[in-house]
């Protein structure tokens, strides 16, 4: 049927209508549309400095955690805690973790980040874990990430053929991150253990692991005793000291029995606290006392070694007043002058 012209110019009359144009974000099945990927996260950690609180043996290091070779492995002492971590070299921003477990795994473990290897933040907790291969989605930033953990699996020790930190050097952790804080070396952020750079003595020490070693503010070098039962060290304030809080970071040769206590002369003790179940790892003391005089005395020693100690901390105050000496007191009026001659 033909339509007449008039009718075909008032149909066209109008405005034309159109499909309108995708926006430019629109992704439509297209093949020409590329579709966009997530670049992979990048690994970190390889062939950084790493330490660990210990190691079974010289074939079991705790560089062979991040040397990519997964036919090597670390391997810890058999007892809990124990620990690993590497020192990226910058702060970073961490999206991902993967632990590779040998059969000696962790069910229970955290891992944390510090910005300077003593204050550690915890990104992720578990107590049933699984072993095998673990990969973490988790957010953190810090120069330190370290793999704390607190259960063993079976009666060995920890065993990682290899520990992988993904991110990026320099970046910053996602904004919907809520980390908690763990327990930290230093509790008292704000202010300096009384006890640190003070004199010190112990009742032994092995090889070059002198006592001052456990109050220079480092984590890297340590007091150890003799392998024998019992152990003291013990610092002197210099001062009558009022004690709030005691912090003690244990090596793998911890305590598993032992005292806390102060003295006013060095000869007569007092104990403000006691435990015959110690747990090694950092011990965070809330405890309170006085004395010029403070001791750790070790009665039974967790493991074959003897006693050891990465830092021992005390919080409080020193009042040093009995023990300055008083300014000289100034003349009450001021000298006469000489006569002069005449």
């Amino acid at each position: 049927m033909s339509i007449p012209p008039v009718a075909r110019r008032a149909r066209s009359a109008g405005p034309r209508w159109r499909r309108p144009s995708p926006p430019l974000w629109y992704c439509s099945h297209s093949p020409w549309w590329p579709t966009p990927r997530r670049r992979p996260p990048a690994l970190i950690s390889q062939g950084k400095p790493v330490t660990a609180s210990s190691t079974e043996g010289a074939g079991t290091p705790a560089s062979a955690a991040v040397d990519g070779d997964p036919g090597t492995r670390w391997s810890s002492t058999f007892s809990d805690p124990q620990w690993i971590r590497v020192d990226l070299g910058a702060t970073a921003a961490i999206d991902q973790v993967r632990l590779v477990w040998e059969t000696a795994y962790a069910t229970a473990f955290q891992i944390q980040v510090s910005p300077d290897g003593n204050t550690w933040t915890s990104i992720y907790s578990t107590t049933t874990g699984t072993g095998g291969t673990q990969t973490l989605a988790v957010s953190g930033s810090g120069r330190y990430v370290r793999m704390y953990g607190t259960t063993r699996a079976i009666g060995y020790g920890y065993s990682l053929w290899e520990f992988q930190v993904f991110g990026v050097i320099g970046g910053q952790p996602s904004p919907s991150a809520s980390p908690s804080t763990s327990p930290s070396p230093n509790p008292n952020p704000g202010g300096t253990p009384i006890s640190e750079f003070k004199k010190v003595e112990a009742s032994s020490y092995e090889g070059g692991n002198a006592p001052a070693a456990a109050l220079d503010g480092r984590t890297t070098t340590r007091w150890s005793s003799q392998f024998s039962d019992p152990q003291w060290i013990r610092v002197d304030f210099g001062g009558t000291a009022t004690i709030s809080r005691v912090v003690l970071n244990w090596e793998s040769a911890f305590a598993r029995a032992y005292r806390i206590e102060t003295s006013a002369d060095g000869t007569n003790w007092t104990s403000i606290y006691s435990t015959t179940a110690g747990n090694g790892g950092i011990e965070t003391l809330n405890i309170s006392g006085s004395g010029r005089y403070l001791r750790l005395y070790g009665t039974q020693r967790a493991t074959g070694y003897g006693y050891s100690l990465w830092e021992l901390q005390v919080f409080g105050t020193v009042n040093t007043s009995a023990t300055t000496p008083p300014m000289l007191s100034g003349p009450t009026r001021p000298p006469r002058p000489p006569a002069s001659s005449s």
